[in-house]
């Protein structure tokens, strides 16, 4: 063999094992970058679970999240629908009609029953032990308990309750007393700015109309504020002999309205008797003076009317 033969042969040599080398490392790399590939869907999998728990708790957060806003919301609105009703003015009016044994009695006890209610009796009418009346005042707070306690006094015959909501006119005095007031304020700065008389007359009789209307508001404000705040009660005890049968209402058809036609009828010959008989008194007198009257003057005017005797010719 030549030295060119061998060095070519050494040179063949090295270059396969370069080339060896190079697929071994390319081998290795794709080795270890498979098993990198293969490794992370392995990582990703042992992370999923947690991330899925995640995922199916966020859910569940946000579900809880969305109870306790619903729940916010429906405490907030009951609360505002419970002061609404609780903030209303509103009158009541409640009318009883009870038989009892002993009015005098029950009288006594109905009024006690209002005092002690923190109320009072307005207005009483007693007619011995046959009946009365009591209109009574208790607060609107709880009158339901004093009602109950009333209508023990004997039997309920009769039983009326009443309610009127005031509470838009409530309000809409309270705005108009703040503007009425701020209205005068003003009034009263220009009246203090003044300085011709005419402006002066002028503003005062303007300030004046204001307070006066403000005076009324308020005294309007006052008096809703009474009917408001104590329910009016008007208590008719009877004695038990005495108590009138609950009123019926009457029957339609032809003998309804033929006993309406002639209570109709009564009615005003009633009043025409009653017309009559005011005005006979003064038809008698106007008869006693003016018939003689009247005949006297006949008779003047009948000697006037009568002829001269003719004269005698000569």
């Amino acid at each position: 063999m030549t030295r060119r033969t061998a060095f070519g042969t050494t040179m063949t040599l090295l270059a396969a094992l370069a080339l060896a080398g190079c697929g071994g490392s390319d081998d290795s790399g794709a080795d270890q970058t498979g098993g990198s590939a293969a490794d992370a869907p392995a990582e990703a999998q042992a992370e999923a679970p947690g991330g899925a728990a995640d995922q199916n708790a966020a859910p569940e957060a946000q579900e809880d999240a969305g109870d306790g806003a619903v729940a916010r919301t429906e405490g907030g609105v009951l609360a505002e629908v419970t002061s609404a009703v609780s903030d209303r003015s509103i009158i009541y009016t409640i009318d009883l009609t009870i038989s009892t044994d002993d009015v005098q009695a029950a009288a006594g006890r109905a009024a006690a029953a209002a005092v002690t209610a923190g109320g009072y009796v307005a207005d009483e009418q007693v007619n011995g032990d046959h009946d009365a009346v009591l209109t009574l005042k208790i607060p609107s707070a709880g009158h339901q308990e004093t009602v109950a306690e009333l209508e023990t006094l004997g039997e309920v015959t009769s039983r009326s309750r009443g309610t009127e909501d005031v509470t838009q006119e409530v309000v809409d005095i309270a705005s108009r007393i703040e503007s009425q007031r701020a209205s005068i304020a003003r009034i009263r700065a220009l009246l203090a700015e003044a300085t011709q008389l005419a402006d002066v007359v002028s503003i005062e009789s303007e300030l004046a109309g204001r307070e006066a209307d403000l005076d009324a508001l308020l005294s309007r404000q006052e008096q809703l504020a009474g009917l408001t705040s104590m329910a009016t009660v008007t208590l008719h005890l009877y004695r038990t002999d005495e108590a009138p049968p609950p009123e019926k209402d009457d029957d339609g058809g032809f003998l309804a309205g033929l006993a309406g036609g002639w209570d109709a009828f009564l009615t005003v010959g009633g009043g025409f008797l009653t017309a009559l008989g005011a005005v006979l008194p003064f038809a008698a007198l106007a008869a006693l003076i003016g018939v003689p009257a009247w005949q006297v003057a006949k008779r003047r005017r009948g000697q006037r009317a009568a002829p001269l005797p003719d004269s005698p010719v000569a």
